[in-house]
């Protein structure tokens, strides 16, 4: 598979007559490893987070771009210093980044995060 990017958004903003255009990455460096986790295990596990059994390529990375937006606020939740009991029930590699990302930005307590870096 192709390496996975960031996606970029675009924001227009038209006042007083003058146009400005920004265009920055979607996600937080924080974020992106998660996101990049997340499509990398969903491109690699047909059934497990959205059926992408018949889909070539673009298909499957447009579905899993999709089923990843639905679970952001999920996957971005914060637990008491772990993870939630939804986060719990996701594959062990999408907990490690969902760990990785809470301990960069400070919020998984140290000997939860260590527990699952093991």
């Amino acid at each position: 598979m192709k390496e996975i990017k960031n996606p970029l958004e675009m924001s227009v903003d038209r006042s007083n007559g003058n146009i400005e255009i920004s265009i920055a990455k979607k996600y937080s460096n924080t974020e992106e490893a998660m996101y990049k986790s997340y499509m990398t295990h969903c491109a690699m596990n047909d059934k497990e987070l959205v059926d992408t059994t018949d889909m070539d390529e673009k298909g499957t990375a447009k579905s899993c771009a999709m089923q990843y937006d639905k679970m952001r606020g999920m996957m971005n939740e914060i637990g008491k210093g772990g993870l939630t009991d939804k986060q719990k029930k996701l594959p062990p590699a999408l907990q490690k980044a969902i760990l990785k990302k809470m301990k960069e930005e400070g919020e998984a307590s140290k000997s939860y995060a260590e527990e699952k870096d093991a």
